[in-house]
């Protein structure tokens, strides 16, 4: 990624500031059904969220250095505003860890999002069927990540919360991550998350999220795996909320034929064992991506969800098209350029 480089010498002997701005400029055309009709239309963040990013980063001494970060995403095909997607703040410490506040990623997601074959992708099926409305990223956050030894890593989040039934809610992950010099990457982790009932403020609710995953590298190939399990109470505000029980599973490949031709193919089997207001599903992702240059990707990306069921809420394939309709399974192609600088 092409960065514009701003170095501030400060006072000290070598110790600078510097400002790096970079982002990624993705459009697409898109064809999908979703609840109850056919969308043919230019969209844009198919296969990355369009954003633009500023950091600001300081090196204090040899061990301690000092990093902020904002990241404004948009949609340069739409009249949208622009919304904050990371806002944090570091203090890093090469001994003692890392300690991070603000709005970012939980430790869940760090790891599930490396297994995702497509990074979480528009039609992610660990982001739109998996996750779905647990806990990914949060405000009012405040992370520690310890430094790696042996090959192990700790990540710990708690949030302050609204309280208020929004996505904002009290939140709490942890995840240990186990990098090692072999081609095996594993982790696991865990959230707990507490909000209002959407209809009846004086309740407070809870659910859990569990997440097992596990890469194999083996030359230009990732194979990848993660296992989810749920159960609790979950609300997307002011509209939706219901109460689950169940897991889902996640397969995905990857591969890389001689640096310009990608593959990537991944394959979710959900089962939800409460059965009521959500359907056993499965889903397939579908992505080609061809590295034109460093910095412009073309793409195509074709996703679909089959419900086992008829059910009140379904998965969708991107939370940027209408909700599928009670007894649809949505399908969606999309065909893009991704420009990074």
């Amino acid at each position: 990624m092409r960065k514009l480089l701003l170095a501030l010498p400060l006072v000290s002997g070598y110790a600078c500031a510097s400002i790096e701005i970079s982002g990624v400029l993705d459009v697409n055309y898109e064809v999908a059904t979703s609840g109850g009709m056919t969308e043919e239309r230019v969209t844009g963040g198919g296969l990355s969220t369009n954003r633009v990013q500023f950091k600001w980063q300081e090196e204090v001494t040899e061990d301690l250095s000092l990093k902020t970060v904002y990241e404004a995403q948009y949609n340069p095909h739409s009249d949208d505003d622009i919304g904050k997607r990371e806002v944090y703040a570091q203090v890093i410490s090469k001994r003692w860890g890392t300690l991070s506040t603000g709005r970012q990623d939980t430790p869940s997601a760090n790891a599930y999002g490396y297994a995702d074959p497509l990074y979480n992708n528009d039609y992610s099926l660990i982001s739109n069927m998996g996750v779905f409305y647990a806990p990914w990223r949060v405000d009012r956050s405040l992370m520690y990540i310890s430094p790696r030894i042996n090959g192990f890593e700790f990540r710990g989040m708690a949030t302050q919360g609204e309280n208020d039934g929004s996505r904002d809610g009290r939140v709490y992950s942890v995840a240990v991550d186990r990098w090692t010099d072999s081609p095996w990457y594993f982790s696991a982790a865990l959230d707990r998350q507490y909000q209002r009932n959407l209809w009846d403020k004086h309740t407070m609710e809870q659910s859990t999220d569990a997440y097992l995953t596990a890469v194999y590298t083996m030359g230009r190939t990732d194979l990848s795996a993660v296992y989810h399990r749920y159960v609790g109470y979950y609300a997307y505000a002011p509209w939706v909320d219901f109460e689950s029980n169940g897991s889902d599973l996640q397969l995905g490949l990857r591969h890389n034929f001689g640096n310009k031709h990608n593959v990537a193919v991944s394959l979710m089997y959900k089962d939800d064992r409460k059965d009521e207001a959500l359907s056993d599903a499965t889903g397939l992702n579908l992505g080609y991506i061809y590295n034109y240059d460093k910095n412009t990707d073309l793409y195509g990306v074709y996703g679909y969800v089959h419900h086992n069921r008829d059910s009140e809420i379904r998965y969708p394939i991107s939370w940027n098209l209408e909700n599928p309709l009670p007894d649809e399974n949505p399908q969606g192609l999309q065909l893009g350029v991704r420009i990074k600088f």
